[in-house]
């Protein structure tokens, strides 16, 4: 039986209804997308090319994660990775950009705030260039409410306002070196005074954006956000994580620190997400952050699935090279995602520019078999009601395509 097939009906007695507050989030960062069609690359599934956020879409992911940096035009010195892009990918004017198609596409936006002009990550949080001479806590604190709040009101006047924002990149070490680093106690204030700063920022334009914040799976993070609360910093409702094999160990790992966020937070509202991941345990991070008790599993959001693995699973979520481009991988890990979607009971917005079921037949060869199956994985016989469905497509040499549609 077909993978994909044996999947959905694997939930066809089992998947109910789940009683959580919004959807379960299943995301993805695609900030070098622009960059990659700029220069040529486009995107394909089933060897037919497609709108890249269509193709995440019809597959069941409901959110987008786009990072964001000061100036990546501007040049660090001694610093390898810098300019991040001469072109200003990933600056405010392009990011605004992919917010429009984010919006257009009716999925959630998570704005990652990096506070660098360049990658903000374990080894490094460089205070951009351009504010060199603020020297100070006040200054810099300043500096960051004002650019959060000034970074946001582009957004809104563009009718893209994200519905979380993340203060900050990978900050297991505090965020705007030197000022703002946490490696000893006595610090963690200046740190926790730059994050709220952020989230003043980001509450000053809507108060009901959410705020995450974000470390790794890694160096006791949960001991990381018990040192964060201590200091001062309560307005927090997502917790994010990067996890990848190679430098944060096995999936039990992931499982304990998940286990423990749900058992020191089972009184308040906060939720915990895996803000990073690659395709390699794919289900596995999934299943733990959707199963964790009370709820407390916001979700996830792969990490840039078109162009980067860990080099322990060995394939991205979905290739642009396949299609015309000569395909090196077929997006072999897609279809787990509507299955992901139905075991989740996600809820996949609808699509304007979807069509309607019997359309799509006709446009099916007619030596082709088609079946379709509800969320539940149950195969349907008849006219299809309002909602949405899954059509495989078998051809006489029995290779088979899947795509998720919507009945209006």
């Amino acid at each position: 039986m077909n993978r994909f097939l044996s999947v959905l009906l694997s939930f066809a007695f089992t998947v109910g209804v789940f009683a959580q507050d919004e959807p379960f989030a299943l995301g993805a960062d695609i900030s070098w997308i622009q960059q990659r069609e700029n220069g040529g690359v486009r995107y394909y599934h089933d060897g037919v090319q497609q709108d890249p956020f269509a193709i995440l879409k019809d597959h069941g992911f409901n959110y987008i994660r786009l990072r964001l940096f000061v100036d990546p035009t501007a040049k660090i010195p001694n610093e390898s990775e810098s300019p991040y892009s001469a072109a200003g990918y990933c600056g405010l004017d392009s990011t605004i950009k992919m917010a429009k198609r984010i919006k257009a596409a009716d999925l959630k936006f998570l704005l990652d705030f990096h506070y660098s002009d360049t990658w903000a990550d374990p080894a490094k949080q460089y205070k951009p260039m351009s504010w060199q001479s603020l020297t100070t806590l006040a200054q810099l604190t300043a500096k960051v409410r004002s650019y959060t709040k000034e970074s946001l009101e582009a957004f809104k006047s563009n009718g893209v306002l994200p519905d979380m924002v993340q203060i900050g990149n990978e900050t297991v070490g505090g965020m705007i070196w030197d000022v703002g680093r946490n490696y000893s106690p006595g610090s963690w204030s200046n740190f926790a005074a730059l994050v709220n700063a952020g989230i003043d920022g980001v509450k000053d334009v809507d108060a009901n954006i959410k705020i995450m914040v974000h470390t790794i799976n890694d160096k006791n993070p949960n001991g990381w956000l018990a040192s964060l609360k201590s200091n001062g910093v309560s307005r927090v409702d997502v917790f994010g994580l990067s996890y990848y094999t190679k430098w944060h160990g096995q999936p039990d790992s992931l499982q304990r620190v998940a286990a423990k966020f749900a058992a020191d937070n089972a009184n308040n509202n906060m939720k915990i997400a895996v803000a990073e991941y690659t395709a390699k345990y794919h289900e596995r991070v999934n299943d733990i952050i959707f199963n964790l008790p009370n709820n407390k599993g916001f979700g996830t959001f792969i990490w840039e699935p078109a162009d980067w693995n860990d080099n322990d699973s060995g394939v991205v979520l979905f290739d642009w090279r396949s299609g015309t481009n000569s395909g090196r991988h077929a997006n072999a890990y897609l279809d787990d995602y509507i299955g992901l979607a139905a075991k989740y009971g996600t809820q996949v917005p609808s699509s304007s520019s979807t069509t309607a079921i019997h359309n799509i037949i006709a446009d099916i060869p007619q030596n082709a078999k088609i079946e379709v199956y509800n969320l539940r994985g149950e195969r349907i016989y008849g006219a299809p009601a309002q909602g949405v469905y899954v059509i495989i497509t078998i051809l006489p040499s029995n290779n088979k395509t899947k795509r998720l549609f919507y009945v209006h």
